[in-house]
């Protein structure tokens, strides 16, 4: 049981194809998927693949940031074991699973995986 990596901030936006435009032209990041369904962009780092993700979709949560684990299931089911908490049970999302966890002081830790891609970032 351990964080990897920072697996992706992520931002709401309120034009996506404007947005796309300047993380890429301005900030020079280069986008590496795209799912238009739930209206998402990924983009990676020159030097990192840890994404900055993109989204216009009003219903999802505002999820910030992410850490990546191997398996966000087992993660939350050995945590609790060890007496902690869990805020948010793991949900379903495009690369998996994400959870949200607690430190002892109450922090929000949230955590997802890559289950549903084989633990490896896809690209497409």
């Amino acid at each position: 049981m351990k964080l990897e990596k920072i697996d992706s901030i992520m931002y709401k936006v309120s034009d996506l194809e404007k947005a796309e435009k300047f993380y890429a032209e301005v900030l020079g990041l280069k986008k590496v998927w795209e799912d238009k369904e739930r209206k998402m962009i990924g983009f990676v780092f020159e030097k990192s693949n840890s994404e900055i993700v993109i989204h216009a979709d009003p219903n999802l949560p505002n999820f910030d940031y992410s850490y990546l684990v191997e398996d966000v299931v087992a993660f939350c089911e050995e945590f609790k074991q060890q007496g902690y908490r869990v805020s948010l049970e793991p949900i379903e999302v495009r690369p998996g699973r994400y959870a949200v966890i607690l430190d002892p002081d109450g922090n929000e830790i949230p955590i997802i995986d890559l289950t549903k891609f084989g633990g490896k970032p896809r690209y497409d």
